[in-house]
């Protein structure tokens, strides 16, 4: 008859590896190249296989977070504009702590699922579930224009600008004015373009 340490031994030989820590999830450092205006990732998709997670929903994250267009190219990601590989590392890294790492047990085990209009991360390691916050990027709002294209409008002509037109304001509004040229004179001028921040007008009789 075997001896205890024996049956020991060989209970513990048919037990299956268990891995401890997190050195099994090394997420790949993103392989950068600037093409153009454009900046290619061209390894998203193994990123995204690392990490357990649709490469759309990598690449839109990235091209929220860095404020530009991103489109999948498998299995390269580009986004539109020129980006630091450093500044998309730091991206992955939160992607990685938002979307894919257990708040609890802190492994990556986990996937995530929709329940109504939120989005949960669910650990399959520990069973702990969260809800994944999204921060919403306002626009800020442009202050909208005092004037009106087609309207007429009493102006003084406060300067003359490089090629002769009148330049007048109205609250804080710059209006550049076509046959108007001496300062100090007040014309009524309508206004036939209005393009961000400035106006375009015409002297009226």
């Amino acid at each position: 008859m075997e001896g205890y340490e024996a049956l020991l031994e060989r209970a513990r030989a048919k037990l299956p590896e268990v891995k401890v820590g997190g050195e099994r999830f090394i997420v790949p450092e993103p392989d950068v190249m600037v093409d153009g205006r454009n900046t290619v990732i061209r390894n998203l998709g193994p990123i995204a296989e690392v990490l357990r997670r649709e490469p759309a929903h990598l690449i839109g994250f990235l091209a929220k977070e860095l404020g530009c267009p991103g489109v999948l190219d498998l299995p390269r990601g580009v986004l539109k504009s020129r980006v630091s590989s450093e500044a998309i590392q730091q991206k992955i890294r939160e992607y990685t702590e938002k979307f894919v790492v257990c708040s609890e047990c802190k492994r990556p085990d986990t996937h995530l699922q929709k329940e109504g209009r939120l989005l949960i991360l669910v650990c399959e390691a520990c069973g702990a579930q969260r809800p994944v916050t999204v921060r919403r990027v306002v626009a800020p709002e442009k202050p909208k224009a005092p004037v009106v294209v087609g309207e007429v409008y009493r102006l003084t002509i406060e300067d003359v600008g490089r090629r002769g037109d009148g330049v007048a304001k109205k609250e804080g509004f710059v209006i550049f004015v076509t046959g108007a040229n001496q300062r100090g004179t007040s014309v009524n001028a309508k206004i036939t373009k209005v393009l961000g921040n400035n106006a375009y007008a015409v002297v009226q009789p």
